[in-house]
């Protein structure tokens, strides 16, 4: 019989409304129906087993205007029309008729606490969330006293509390509804998230984030919100572990994570492993294989002392774009190597725009390569051309005489 298929959140709201049998059953407490209406509730009853709520509702709305003089009669009749209404998605109206159930008290316990309950959960989901907070409240104030407020309507309260931003009372329902649930679902620990964050209670926060982790170890936004909040409190070996669980459990698919993650274990002094996961991403594809990355690659590499990596990341780059602050990098990258062929090969095209300065350097470790490949008169040439250059002077002229020596001896 129920046709609440809508969403989620209508089933969870109306959950029990037309099921749930209305309140006729406990004769020693509460007053006795007439006959006529009992007769044409149970008439009701029945229509709404056969899924004619049209008929149900003509049903009631009969006896409703014959039985105005009882309290009693009045309000049973309105507590089962706004099940009606429900049932049939007519929200406003159902509420208006659960309200005028409760008008006059006429309700015993037991039915008045049901209608209460629904009303509640009408008037939030129809955002009237301090009406349905107040009702909902009601409610709880007359359980009897050994009846335990169920997980439902701690959530159901820390969820009107938050509708209305009043985070200060979103906590405890929360926690009280966690606690009150063998397997609370995830939404409920995201609702208390949401509440130490806003109140701006980031260790509070944390200890949520690390239960979500292990409750969806695959949702990524809870490893980068893990991360990101314990990076806001300075715990950055926590904020690392956290960024590196989600590269391993290969959430990461924006290149801004893999950068992300690959600056922090930089600055973490972990440079290697920065050279590993931002090379994965390109690898990937998802990291673009862009002069600036590959330049941001090989100073990973660099960092790390992996010249023979660092040095192929800057040839894919300048293989992309001539820049020659790059170019004098990577010369001083290959003599460090000793890969002096290579050097030679490099420097034989200085790139347009060099400064004077490192043009004076670019001489002089072309005379040091031509040496070091055992060519002393050529890089005797390179060294005095260096010379020229006031920046480079200095170190030129230390090996000028060293040369000339070496010639002459020769």
């Amino acid at each position: 019989m129920n046709r609440l298929k809508k969403t989620a959140l209508v089933s969870v709201l109306l959950a029990g409304i037309s099921s749930a049998p209305l309140a006729l059953a406990a004769p020693d407490k509460a007053p006795e129906l007439r006959q006529i209406t009992y007769k044409y509730i149970l008439k009701a009853q029945e229509q709404m087993a056969d899924d004619n709520l049209a008929a149900a509702r003509q049903s009631l709305e009969h006896v409703l205007a014959k039985v105005k003089n009882s309290k009693y009669d009045k309000a049973a009749v309105n507590q089962m029309l706004g099940v009606v209404f429900a049932n049939q998605e007519k929200y406003d109206d159902a509420t208006r008729y659960f309200k005028a159930a409760l008008v006059d008290d006429a309700l015993h316990k037991p039915a008045a606490q049901q209608v209460r309950y629904n009303l509640a959960q009408l008037l939030m989901m129809n955002g009237q969330f301090q009406e349905g907070v107040d009702q909902l409240k009601t409610w709880m104030a007359n359980l009897d006293e050994k009846v335990e407020v169920p997980a439902s309507a701690w959530i159901m309260l820390a969820n009107g509390y938050s509708r209305m931003q009043n985070w200060n009372n979103v906590v405890d329902p929360a926690k009280r509804a966690i606690a009150a649930s063998d397997e609370p679902p995830e939404s409920w620990y995201t609702l208390l998230l949401a509440a130490h964050y806003e109140l701006k209670e980031i260790p509070k926060a944390i200890d949520v984030l690390e239960i979500l982790v292990t409750m969806a170890p695959q949702k990524k936004l809870y490893w980068l919100q893990l991360s990101g909040m314990n990076m806001s409190i300075k715990r950055d070996a926590q904020a690392l572990a956290a960024l590196r669980a989600a590269y391993r459990n290969g959430l990461f698919d924006k290149e801004a994570e893999y950068t992300r993650l690959a600056n922090f274990l930089t600055y973490q002094q972990v440079p290697y492993q920065a050279g590993v996961v931002y090379a994965d991403g390109m690898e990937q594809g998802i990291v673009e294989g862009s002069f600036d990355n590959y330049k941001k690659l090989a100073n990973f590499w660099s960092h790390a002392r992996e010249n023979d990596k660092a040095i192929d990341a800057f040839n894919q780059a300048l293989g992309l774009q001539q820049d020659p602050d790059l170019q004098l990098k990577l010369a001083r990258m290959l003599a460090r190597s000793e890969r002096y062929q290579e050097l030679l090969m490099l420097v034989s095209k200085p790139f347009a725009g060099m400064t004077e300065k490192q043009q004076g350097e670019m001489l002089f470790l072309t005379g040091m390569a031509h040496y070091q490949l055992g060519d002393s008169r050529k890089s005797l040439d390179y060294m005095r051309k260096a010379a020229d250059i006031k920046s480079s002077r200095g170190q030129a002229n230390s090996w000028i005489g060293f040369l000339q020596q070496d010639l002459n001896n020769g």
